[in-house]
């Protein structure tokens, strides 16, 4: 696309959102300069070590203590079907008594993610541990025998883990199928243990790619139209991206915290807003970045995770490296090296729990913004420019300029975005313009759509033409705009040419 004036640099396409109330927002009013006192409550933190379930006794206990002495509450668990249950009919429960006993010994509240069919659980020609169960049946069984088991001692189950992927869900993800084991499961857990939390969806950070991933936000969105809804208390996501921060992702296609947002508009529009999304893991291999590099992403989402009130715990993967200095990334995502000695994130989480409720002085200011015609907080606060705070809402996007707070309706906000642009004056009138040096301006309502045009069309455009309906559309000289009522061409050599319908 040519912008009239300038050229500019167009970023891929952006993720898709549910539909959105077509009333433009309000104009934002000035931040009070004060402090606000309300704040979401501290969000959970803990660690996600699957590898508990194969360590000897001494290496457990060292593990948990790590953990504790961070000031860590929670701990992400495997009970692998397959180990348990390798023989259908026997069981075998030692590691899992033993890991889950270390953990309740150190008041560790844990959460479980029930996976790994036993051979003997899948369908022919779907290989076990990775392979997706041929019965819902028979694993929400075995589920009940968890729940039984550990009644008052595990705290959440996850129903399996990132059936959005082949890796896990062979022999490829089938959020029907995925559906069934949670409406299988649900039940069977919660008439074992009622008072445990049931957690859906234990979705990856992935976009399509054939047979192999399935989006999470098109993953969920299948999940309700087969019925999810009444069968979780809860979603859990996993946002890794080795090298993006969390916070950065706004601008990003099917970023982690784009993903984010849209899974959270889909839980809204279908009543779920009263549950949350936990992160059950997150991470940074060292071999992405240095040690510097993994504790500043680690502390961006420790900070910026927290700032959605929609939030729920969180479990950094993980605690120590299987062989610190390795090139596989696998083997380096512990915040303690393999001679546990600490690495730069093992302080910044100690710090971030330490800290408690206390927020980022940006978060504050946007708090005071309460008026809600704006919505529901979407987003962290996030650097729309390396100026310019912003905010995302339900039906609006607040940004913090050098002027006041401005506020754009999201389908503004999300066409600016594409640009790397921020509004210099209010949404009025159907249209809003940009910081851009070719003077950008973006017409939008529920009806025309969102469009955006340069100055060369800008100067030219009357009330009359209505709002556009077209982006500009390059011509043999120049470009052209088409509006309700009309059309303008503008031309390097003629500059601007207005037509009346």
């Amino acid at each position: 696309m040519v912008i009239a004036g300038l050229a500019i640099c167009v970023l891929a396409a952006v993720v898709l959102y549910v539909d959105r109330p077509s009333d433009p927002p309000p104009a934002a009013k000035p931040v009070p300069p004060v402090r606000v006192e309300t704040v979401p409550a501290t969000v959970g933190i803990g660690f996600h070590d699957p590898e508990t379930y194969f360590m000897s006794d001494a290496q457990r206990n060292q593990t948990f203590d790590t953990i504790s002495a961070t000031g860590a509450t929670y701990v992400r668990l495997m009970i692998p079907w397959a180990g348990v249950e390798q023989h259908q009919g026997q069981f075998d429960w030692s590691k899992v008594d033993d890991t889950v006993e270390a953990a309740t010994a150190r008041k560790l509240t844990i959460v479980a993610v029930v996976n790994a069919s036993p051979q003997w659980a899948v369908a022919p020609n779907v290989p076990a541990i990775v392979g997706r169960p041929a019965s819902a049946g028979q694993y929400a069984d075995f589920c009940a025998k968890v729940a039984a088991r550990y009644r008052g001692r595990i705290s959440a189950y996850e129903i399996w883990n990132e059936p959005n992927g082949a890796q896990f869900f062979a022999p490829s993800p089938d959020p029907g199928g995925y559906t069934d084991l949670l409406k299988a499961a649900y039940p069977s857990i919660k008439g074992a243990d009622p008072a445990a939390t049931v957690i859906g969806g234990v979705l990856g950070s992935v976009v399509d790619q054939g047979a192999m991933t399935v989006d999470p936000v098109r993953f969920l969105r299948q999940m309700y139209l087969d019925g999810a809804r009444n069968y979780m208390d809860a979603l859990s996501f996993h946002p890794y991206q080795y090298t993006l921060k969390f916070s950065d992702g706004v601008s990003i296609a099917n970023s982690p915290l784009n993903q984010t947002i849209a899974m959270r508009e889909l839980m809204i529009a279908n009543g779920d807003a009263n549950k949350k999304i936990w992160a059950t893991e997150y991470g940074e291999p060292s071999t992405s970045i240095d040690e510097a590099g993994q504790a500043a992403f680690i502390a961006d989402f420790l900070a910026k995770w927290s700032e959605m009130p929609y939030a729920g715990p969180i479990m950094i993967h993980t605690t120590r490296d299987r062989a610190t200095g390795s090139g596989d990334p696998e083997d380096v995502f512990g915040v303690y090296r393999s001679d546990w000695s600490p690495k730069p994130a093992a302080q910044v989480i100690k710090d971030r729990i330490a800290e408690g409720v206390r927020k980022s002085a940006e978060y504050e200011r946007f708090s005071a913004i309460d008026d809600p015609a704006y919505g529901e907080v979407l987003s962290p606060v996030y650097r729309a420019t390396p100026t310019v705070w912003a905010q995302r809402r339900t039906t609006a996007t607040l940004y913090e300029t050098s002027t006041g707070m401005l506020s754009s309706p999201n389908p503004v906000a999300d066409k600016a975005s594409r640009y790397g642009l921020v509004p210099v004056t209010p949404f009025v009138d159907g249209y809003q313009d940009t910081d851009s040096p070719a003077g950008v301006r973006i017409w939008w309502s529920a009806a025309t759509g969102a469009h955006v045009a340069g100055r060369g069309i800008v100067e030219a455009w009357t009330p009359r033409l209505g709002l556009a309906v077209s982006d500009e559309e390059p011509q043999a000289s120049g470009v052209k705009v088409q509006f309700e009522h009309g059309s303008i061409a503008w031309q390097p050599d003629t500059g601007s040419t207005v037509k009346l319908s």
